[in-house]
């Protein structure tokens, strides 16, 4: 029989208190943006706050990530590579990046994981990264199946797989929309999401094709259902997308992931096993249906599908919960809704026109939204989503405990009691008593108050289980036995945390090695996303002369191709051109709204489309 394969729930934070709160939801790792170098720029943490915060990771063996996946200028390089050194310094396990000048120039013994925005999608893409010494590689989110298969094949590195979450409408790393249109590149960490905008879809005529819609808003990702064949693929890291999500939101899809992988371990013990330590008790159910989402979808990971697009609306419609029965001036009737629905509740009204309320009061089946001043109307046989759940809401906000188990030992060393603990990992800590301490007279009441005093691991990381073999007990005050108590924990979580900084400073990045390809591995990429020269030193060590800089460095990004995508706005309108073209329109199609005009070229040959940016 060969090792076990370590499941891993990765969790997104945008901030410590968030991580902290993945890390008792069931978490084995989260990850977090620095303090700058994000592709998230608005959720950007110190070093002090991260070491901090890998402290209370290590206690559990989860692991910290810090993503510094923005393209970086010269300048920026060699800040980069110092904020490196300190989170390195600070135990940080690994940090997730995009730009290649940090192989060139960064000397950090830092492990490197490939972020998605290096568009990982194909088996030659993989052999490529892994050659360039990344440890684990973060895959493109579009692929099937089959396609995970076949990179997991070509290479040993750990695969890493999104599981949940907001889906980018492009392939990561390779949409310059937000580039384009405002000058804030999604590579620099400043998207402004305009894939989430209401767009006209015209032909060269100016003829409506479709009424306007949000044509480049996708459904939120969820692949729950499929995470025992992610990993018969070869996938051992399963992540969570939402570095802005708040704590609630983490905590609740955390905790849902991680029963789902819990149970995969349980009926597979001697293939996997748990990425970390502890066990978690929930004061909630989770459901990925009563947090933020824009309903859900697994997003071509069974082959190219439709039914991938949030058109109606970018925003969350959460949880449905059926038809109104009947609508009147500020609200609706629904059968028991007294108990379905709650003051505060967040809603999402789907019909003849579509609104979002808020429920402000519930009377038998009636049930009031808004306020009277705002007169709102829902349209009559609308559906109705909840996308805001007061009541599941304060359950989220409940504490959630996770505790190692430990065993605490009462023994007699020669003349000495030893009250040792010692986690099924290997870590231990002693306190030892001098053996001028009095003997108990009364051996039934002194084990009694010893287990009593000492089994309150209260708040800790520890649960303990008691044994005690000594044939004598010293005499001590419950204060006394507080005080060995606290002593032992102290020592526990330090040899802990030092136990796990040897085994993570035993890691380093590997060096680079130069490989032949029989095919290029940027054969999918419009673009390299070169932005300093170290990037460019880089590939020429690695045998590719890139001619061109990234699109970031362009002041006219006119005719440009600003988005390579899977989505295609046909197929889900049932247009599909294999199958049911579009009659009587004049290609090339466009996409326009008060910010840009987007030439579509549809690309059947691969099922997706490329936007060309008209200005």
């Amino acid at each position: 029989m060969g090792e076990k394969i370590p499941l891993e729930l990765l969790a997104p934070a945008r901030d410590a208190p968030t991580a902290k709160e993945a890390i008792m939801a069931g978490a084995d790792s989260v990850y977090i943006g620095a303090s700058r170098f994000g592709a998230r720029a608005a959720a950007g943490n110190s070093v002090a706050d991260i070491a901090e915060l890998c402290d209370f990771a290590h206690v559990y063996g989860a692991r910290v990530y810090a993503a510094i996946n923005t393209i970086l200028t010269d300048s920026e390089v060699a800040e980069a590579c110092a904020l490196i050194d300190d989170l390195y310094e600070a135990g940080v396990d690994a940090a997730i990046v995009q730009d290649m000048g940090l192989l060139e120039k960064c000397k950090s013994a830092m492990v490197f994981h490939a972020s998605t925005q290096c568009h990982i999608s194909t088996p030659q893409k993989a052999r490529f990264l892994s050659a360039c010494g990344f440890d684990t590689l973060v895959l493109a989110r579009e692929l099937s199946l089959d396609e995970i298969r076949a990179i997991s094949a070509a290479v040993d590195n750990r695969l890493e797989c999104f599981v949940h979450g907001a889906l980018c409408v492009s392939y990561s790393g390779q949409c310059y929309l937000s580039a384009a249109i405002g000058g804030r590149s999604g590579n620099r960490g400043q998207c402004a999401q305009p894939c989430r905008m209401k767009y006209r879809f015209e032909d060269s005529l100016g003829r409506e094709i479709a009424p306007p819609a949000y044509f480049l808003s996708l459904r939120d990702m969820n692949r729950s259902a499929s995470i025992a064949e992610l990993a018969e693929a070869g996938v051992s890291v399963f992540k969570i997308e939402g570095r802005l999500k708040n704590a609630e939101y983490v905590k609740n899809i955390t905790a849902y992931y991680r029963k789902i992988i819990d149970g995969l371990i349980g009926e597979n013990p001697e293939m996997y096993e748990r990425a970390s330590f502890g066990e978690t008790s929930l004061p909630f159910e989770p459901d990925p249906r009563k947090t933020f989402s824009r309903t859900f979808t697994q997003y071509h990971l069974h082959g190219i599908c439709a039914g991938n697009e949030s058109f109606a609306t970018p925003k969350a419609r959460g949880e449905f919960i059926g038809r109104v029965d009947g609508v009147f001036d500020g609200g609706f009737s629904f059968a028991g809704a007294r108990e379905i629905f709650s003051n505060g509740d967040g809603l999402f009204f789907d019909g003849k026109t579509q609104l979002g309320a808020c429920v402000s009061g519930v009377r038998g089946d009636d049930v009031f939204v808004g306020t009277p001043s705002q007169h709102l109307k829902i349209s009559p046989g609308s559906t109705v989503w909840r996308n805001r759940s007061a009541a599941f809401e304060k359950l989220l906000k409940l504490k959630v405990q996770r505790r190692r188990k430990i065993l605490l030992e009462v023994l007699e060393r020669g003349r000495q009691w030893v009250f040792r603990v010692s986690t099924p990992q290997g870590d231990c800590a002693e306190v030892e008593l001098p053996c001028s301490c009095q003997v108990s007279e009364n051996f039934a009441a002194a084990s009694e108050s010893l287990r009593r005093n000492l089994s309150k691991f209260g708040d800790t990381a520890y649960l303990p289980e008691i044994e005690i073999s000594a044939g004598r007990l010293p005499y001590l005050k419950p204060a006394q036995i507080n005080a060995i108590r606290r002593s032992l924990v102290q020592k526990l979580t330090e040899n802990i945390l030092s136990n796990y900084d040897v085994r993570r400073r035993a890691l380093s990045r590997k060096p680079p090695q130069k490989i032949e390809f029989k095919e290029s591995p940027f054969s999918q990429d419009c673009f390299a996303n070169i932005y300093n020269s170290y990037a460019r030193q880089f590939y020429k060590k690695m045998g590719f002369d890139v001619p061109e800089n990234a699109p970031e460095t362009l002041s006219d990004f006119g005719n440009l191709r600003v988005m390579t995508t899977r989505h295609c706005i046909l197929r889900e309108l049932g247009m599909c051109k294999k199958i049911n073209p579009p009659k009587n329109f004049k290609e090339p199609f466009f996409l326009t709204s008060d910010s840009a005009r987007l030439r579509i070229k549809f690309d059947c040959r691969r099922c997706g489309m490329d936007l060309f940016f008209q200005g």
